[in-house]
């Protein structure tokens, strides 16, 4: 058996591998032990890509192995000697900031769907209608047959990309500093007067506030995600609409003293603003992490916090909103290990 390719060292030749996978009829598995909202995020990209144009194609996530076939093309986040990664295909280190593991399954979406562009190098017929990813790469033919050239090409974009996703992580964290230390008080001084957070995403979003939840528990603060349950979600949004799915549920777990979190990279989410307003009538405090210069959260007065990302790519925006929810959750451990000590409440 082949040695795993690891994503963050090797992406293009992850990214080629994987195209070949695809072209061929497979499927992408992804398993993440311990962390099934990555693996969930990985997942939608490539079903559901927000960018207009590129393909839908099969994946689905596993978070610990349990469906995959011996079909599938895998890709585990986690370390490649483990016993539920011995048969990956590729993977991602788990041992680096989730900003990194983040962009390590961005780059391997983008670099993919540029190389299915390339048919003669990944042997497919050539896509109607040309190269719709030609803005991600603008320099690369999409009939193009010199697979040496390509991978140069690939690698030096993906450097970019990787330092344009540095930079504007520490952007944000610099500008949104006042905010993160308002935001880590409010969810600090709510866990330690046994309050709980709440968070709420769509899609991609709705992953990152998995994660968001899934790290805060990990440090003490007790959270929860109203987005990760498909029966509650999909019978709210069949009865009641997709804008009832998050203010329905604080009816339910909402108490006063709790801390909303919505995760949105356009801050235009209506399903969000709605649970905002209803939080803030119910007494929680609320904080909005957003990107496209805040949407409509900045002007949202039931949004008591907000954490804004200034840019208009939606996968540098999450690699930046993943710094943010880092710094977020260690400011709030921190102040609630200095405040009182968190006492359970009857739910």
């Amino acid at each position: 058996m082949t040695a795993a390719i690891d994503c963050g060292r090797d992406p293009v030749g992850a990214a080629m591998w994987l195209a070949r996978a695809f072209t061929a009829g497979r499927r992408l598995c992804v398993s993440a032990p311990g962390a099934p909202d990555h693996a969930h995020h990985v997942a939608v990209e490539f079903v559901h890509p927000v960018v207009a144009g590129t393909r839908s194609l099969a994946a689905v996530a596993a978070p610990d192995g349990d469906a995959a076939s011996p079909a599938d093309a895998r890709l585990v986040i986690g370390e490649a000697g483990a016993a539920s990664a011995l048969a990956a295909d590729l993977f991602i280190p788990p041992d680096q900031p989730d900003r990194a593991v983040v962009l390590s399954y961005h780059l391997l979406w983008e670099l993919v769907q540029v190389a299915l562009e390339h048919p003669g190098l990944v042997g497919s017929a050539a896509a109607a209608g040309g190269d719709s990813t030609g803005f991600l790469y603008p320099f690369l033919d999409a009939a193009e047959d010199d697979e040496a050239s390509l991978r140069d090409a690939l690698r030096a974009s993906a450097e970019a990309k990787r330092d344009e996703s540095a930079r504007l992580a520490q952007q944000s964290l610099e500008s949104n500093r006042s905010a993160l230390e308002e935001a880590g008080t409010a969810i600090g001084r709510a866990a330690a007067a046994g309050g709980r957070v709440l968070t709420m995403g769509n899609g991609g979003s709705a992953t990152d506030a998995a994660r968001l939840a899934r790290v805060l528990r990990s440090q003490g603060v007790a959270a929860e995600s109203l987005a990760v349950d498909y029966a509650v979600a999909t019978a709210l949004a069949n009865d009641l609409g997709a804008e009832r799915i998050f203010s329905r549920q604080l009816d339910a777990f909402g108490q006063p003293g709790d801390v909303l979190v919505g995760c949105s990279t356009s801050g235009a989410s209506r399903n969000l603003l709605a649970a905002f307003d209803q939080a803030a009538t119910m007494g929680l405090a609320t904080v909005g992490i957003s990107g496209y210069g805040g949407g409509s959260f900045t002007g949202q007065a039931s949004v008591h916090h907000n954490l804004v990302v200034q840019s208009m790519s939606v996968h540098r925006i999450q690699e930046a909103q993943a710094a943010l929810m880092t710094s977020l959750c260690e400011r709030a451990a921190g102040l609630q290990g200095a405040g009182e000590q968190t006492v359970e409440r009857a739910r």
